[in-house]
C-alpha cells in the first residue's frame, strides 16, 4: 500500500512538474497597435498587428530571447538587451528598425513574411504602405 502511494504522488508530482507548465498558454494581447518607444523617431504610421493572426507561429520564433514559459514576462523588442537601439537603423541585430524590418532575419516581420512568399505559402503584408498606412 505504502508503495503504491509513493509512486501516484511521484507521478503526480511528474505531472505537475513537466505537462501542466507545457499546457499554459500566454494570454497576448490579439489585436494592437505598434509604435516606436520612446527615444525613437517614427517616419511612418503605427502598424495593426494582431496575434490572432499569428497563433500558428510558435511565440518564441518571435519573442527570441523569452523562455517561453514566464508568464508575464516584458516580451517588447525593445526590451533592454534585445531591439533596444532606438538611433539607428544600421545598429545590426540591436537595431529596434531590423527587429521588424531586416529581411535576411527569419524571425523578422518582413524576413518572415518575405520568406513564406518565396516558398509559395500565403503570407501577410511585404510593401511599406502593406504595414503603415499613409497617413491623411
Amino acid at each position: 500500500m505504502r508503495k503504491l502511494v509513493i509512486v501516484t504522488l511521484t507521478c503526480a508530482a511528474l505531472v505537475l512538474a513537466f505537462v501542466l507548465p507545457s499546457l499554459h498558454a500566454v494570454d497576448a494581447p490579439a489585436d494592437m497597435q505598434i509604435q516606436v518607444p520612446a527615444g525613437g523617431k517614427a517616419t511612418k504610421a503605427p502598424v495593426a498587428f494582431s496575434h490572432a493572426k499569428h497563433k500558428a507561429t510558435e511565440c518564441t520564433k518571435c519573442h527570441h530571447k523569452w523562455d517561453g514559459k514566464t508568464a508575464g514576462a516584458d516580451m517588447k523588442c525593445s526590451s533592454k538587451g534585445c531591439h533596444d537601439n532606438m538611433v539607428s537603423k544600421k545598429a545590426g541585430e540591436n537595431s529596434y528598425y531590423s527587429a521588424y524590418h531586416d529581411m535576411k532575419a527569419e524571425n523578422s516581420c518582413l524576413g518572415c513574411h518575405k520568406a513564406m512568399k518565396k516558398a509559395g505559402k500565403p503570407t501577410g503584408p511585404n510593401a511599406c504602405n502593406d504595414c503603415h498606412p499613409v497617413k491623411k
